[in-house]
């Protein structure tokens, strides 16, 4: 049986990928926010030494208001817990065979397409926070594998983004566009995202970064007139941003901007997405 360790095993994405894996008949352990208290790091040594596969996905959530204090607690979720699951690795006498450890698409600049052979990073928090945290995975030991899963917008109606988005085509069928609409919207079915992360802890021959995004590069305009179709909506509005930036601060520059990125990695090595395209993931969702 394959044991999985997991960070953040609680959270949105944390929850579908215990249920995936639990599923496929493996062993998930989680690494509690308990473990990563300096009293607890020989348990959570001893945590890992059993473990065959390492998945880091805690972070706090950026879908909140960013004052100072928050963008702090930001970097400083992500950076320290990886910190620690390297140390810990670090410390284990019988190591993971895998560290998948999470960043996201901000690491790529707002202008332009990208893929995995992209070296260049954006500019701003969130690319100097992805290239930070991404760092701090690298530190890890080099007879580990460590694979880096830049995540997109991750699609799910019971959480997430999707669950917000879809509030006022449930409530009052109205379908809404974050400001001009412009802006790109790189996203991922949980599903894919899940079968993905399986995929490449039984392909040994992968690591390093990897795309976790459809190969559908579209819109946030078309991305909600799609979403507003299959769901029942009967308009759709531009909201301006300025709503959005006393709602969410300094972080409207995340809702409000998005990188054109693709999956080549991912495609080049097999992997097959089950929903490639926003019409093929509302037809699989209605």
């Amino acid at each position: 049986m394959l044991n999985i360790a997991i960070s953040g095993a609680t959270g949105f994405i944390g929850k579908h990928l215990t249920d995936y894996f639990t599923a496929m008949g493996y062993h998930v352990t989680p690494l509690g926010r308990q473990l990563f208290r300096e009293e607890f790091f020989g348990e959570l040594v001893q945590t890992i030494e059993h473990s065959d596969v390492v998945i880091n996905l805690a972070g706090a959530p950026i879908n909140k208001r960013w004052t100072e204090a928050y963008m702090r607690e930001i970097v400083e979720s992500r950076l320290a817990v990886t910190r620690k699951i390297v140390n810990a690795i670090k410390g284990a006498n019988t190591k993971p065979k895998l560290l998948i450890s999470v960043s996201a698409v901000g690491f790529y600049p707002d202008h332009g397409d990208f893929d995995e052979y992209t070296a260049k990073r954006g500019e701003g928090f969130l690319a100097e926070l992805c290239e930070a945290w991404e760092n701090e995975a690298r530190r890890c030991p080099p007879q580990v594998r460590l694979a880096v899963t830049r995540f997109g917008i991750v699609l799910s109606k019971d959480g997430g983004a999707l669950q917000q988005m879809l509030r006022s085509v449930n409530a009052l069928k109205i379908a809404t566009v974050i400001g001009k609409g412009s802006q790109p919207f790189p996203w991922i079915d949980i599903r894919d995202l899940c079968r993905a992360m399986d995929f490449i802890i039984n392909h040994p021959e992968l690591q390093g970064v990897f795309n976790f995004v459809s190969p559908d590069s579209v819109s946030q305009y078309l991305f909600t007139r799609i979403m507003a179709k299959y769901n029942g909506a009967l308009a759709t509005i531009h909201v301006p941003r300025a709503i959005f930036s006393m709602l969410f601060g300094k972080g409207v520059s995340f809702i409000t901007t998005g990188q054109h990125v693709f999956p080549s990695r991912l495609i080049e090595a097999g992997f097959e997405f089950i929903s490639p395209t926003v019409k093929s993931y509302f037809k699989l969702n209605k």
